[in-house]
């Protein structure tokens, strides 16, 4: 058994599939993984989730009970990582919880982020601080609210070569890396698309491995289209989420094509945007490095390979589960909050410094 301090990390993306908890050793010289624990979110509770966070007009009542809804899940995750690696609770020091994004508005009138999971529940249950509402944070100091993953990809990452990480959810977010200088900013869609199109048109959780797409053909013109949007014609650092980027956002005539050709099409899309948004950087790139749900999809990582034209490697490579990566990012996000240690914020050339997070501590 590790005599580290443990710190856990516990997330679900914006597909709302399922809630990933990881238990880090952290000292002052390094950071690994000790455990990680899946907990599924089931089909009908996924549909209240996404629900909500495709702006379906909703009460409070509704509202609050999605959001313990999701707390049970942070919680059963977060016990079945201790139990299943017989950790101590003693040895637990804080939780890093992202919560459930469902809103995401960090360049409105009023900025906010909105992300579900009650940090008093948890807290008490375990008897464990939890560091919570981070993205809100982020905003207040300036930033976007996203990625927030930038921190721990610079941690984990760095090297005397420039590094590019790519992290492929439901919404892409990368990390570029060259010695000191270090840019995160989200992309557009990885998954998110495809996946809104699988559930809502074919009735299928996602294309696994991208087979359907790799049968189809890319259909230009659509994708011409969707990259007039003006999320792609800003500067970096940016953030974006569902609000964008779901069914809606698929141009008509594209639906209309056989589902072969609409993944094809989509799939191209995210790979080209990753691909476009990233040279806006104006740097070279020497490694490019992948995580997230979209490392399963080959058509994708085909896609990405033959536009950047350098090899696409698993953070595995480095010795990082590339699902696991960004509930770990959480985990050590806790860590530092709870040390005080100030961090910066980057936003279109100015920066801030400042705590990232709340912390809970109910007992």
């Amino acid at each position: 058994m590790p005599t580290k301090d443990i710190y856990i990390g516990t997330m679900s993306g914006t597909s709302a599939d399922a809630v990933e908890s990881c238990a880090l050793n952290i000292d002052n010289k390094s950071v690994s993984i000790i455990g990680s624990y899946s907990t599924k979110i089931t089909s009908n509770d996924q549909t209240k989730i996404l629900n909500l966070a495709s702006g379906k007009t909703t009460t409070a009542q509704e509202f609050g009970e999605i959001n313990q809804l999701c707390t049970r899940y942070f919680l059963k995750s977060i016990q079945g990582l201790i139990r299943k690696n017989s950790i101590k609770h003693s040895r637990v020091k804080g939780i890093g919880l992202s919560g459930q994004t469902v809103w995401h508005a960090p360049k409105s009138k009023h900025p906010f982020s909105i992300q579900l999971g009650d940090p008093n529940y948890i807290s008490h249950a375990l008897g464990v601080p939890v560091v919570s509402d981070f993205r809100n944070s982020h905003i207040a100091l300036g930033g976007e609210g996203a990625p927030l993953t930038t921190y721990f990809h610079h941690e984990m990452f760095k090297s005397h070569k420039s590094r590019l990480i790519i992290n492929l959810g439901g919404i892409t977010n990368f990390t570029f890396i060259k010695r000191s200088f270090v840019l995160g900013s989200d992309a557009g869609p990885a998954n998110a698309l495809m996946d809104i199109y699988c559930q809502k048109v074919l009735k299928k959780k996602f294309d696994k491995g991208g087979l359907i797409a790799a049968k189809g053909d890319i259909h230009a013109s659509s994708v011409n289209e969707m990259s007039k949007h003006s999320f792609f014609q800003k500067k970096l650092p940016k953030s974006t989420g569902k609000e964008i980027f779901n069914l809606n956002f698929i141009p008509k005539k594209l639906l209309k094509k056989p589902k072969e050709d609409v993944l094809a099409t989509l799939n191209f899309f995210s790979a080209k945007m990753i691909f476009e948004q990233t040279q806006k950087l104006k740097k070279a790139i020497d490694e490019i490095y992948v995580c997230g749900g979209g490392i399963k999809n080959q058509t994708l990582l085909d896609n990405l390979e033959s536009l950047f034209k350098i090899k696409i490697k698993s953070s595995k490579e480095i010795g990082l589960d590339p699902m696991l990566v960004e509930s770990a990012a959480f985990g050590w996000l806790a860590k530092k909050r709870l040390d005080h240690e100030v961090l910066q914020v980057l936003n279109k050339g100015k920066s801030a410094k400042g705590l990232l997070g709340s912390i809970t501590k109910i007992r």
